[in-house]
């Protein structure tokens, strides 16, 4: 574990570095299609698409992220693909949670230690569930309200669905 956590650290400094002194475009994938996720080169970036709320499909998606990471499909420079996340699946990242979708945990937190994925959970809906900021691992971001923020991104910052 120690030889692995060292190894995908070592990738850190180059993943700053080309953040520095490149903007690239991450192109589009959609999570369930077919497409290359490189189809897309207009894009700013790139953010989920999360359509039943489930820890399964959370999974799905940062699995593809994952899997085209290791792969380098990913141009050296990308933004991060947003995952806004404001349905129950919030509760993947509430602490108290954490045994129970640890593996999810575990692959969020190491794709946005590389700066792949940057992973928020709504407010208000982590506040409907009775939980605050201090309820959410630390590498988690927060948005006052989810869908607002999607919307923002797509239509404001030129971010696509993958």
């Amino acid at each position: 574990m120690a030889v692995a956590l060292h190894f995908l650290f070592s990738d850190i400094h180059q993943i700053f570095r080309a953040l520095i002194f490149s903007v690239l475009l991450l192109p589009a994938f959609s999570v369930g299609q077919q497409h290359s996720p490189l189809d897309s080169g207009n894009a700013n970036g790139y953010v989920a698409r999360i359509l039943n709320d489930s820890p399964n499909e959370v999974a799905d998606a940062l699995e593809r992220a994952e899997k085209l990471y290791l792969d380098g499909k990913l141009p050296q420079g990308a933004n991060p693909i947003a995952i806004i996340l404001h349905g129950p699946e919030v509760e993947i990242f509430f602490k108290d949670n954490y045994e129970e979708y640890k593996k999810i945990v575990d692959l969020a937190a190491r794709l946005s230690a590389f700066g792949v994925v940057d992973v928020r959970v709504c407010e208000t809906q982590s506040g409907i569930m009775g939980r605050g900021r201090s309820s959410i691992h630390s590498f988690i971001g927060t948005v006052p309200f989810g869908p607002t923020e999607v919307k923002r991104l797509l239509d404001q910052q030129n971010y696509v669905y993958f």
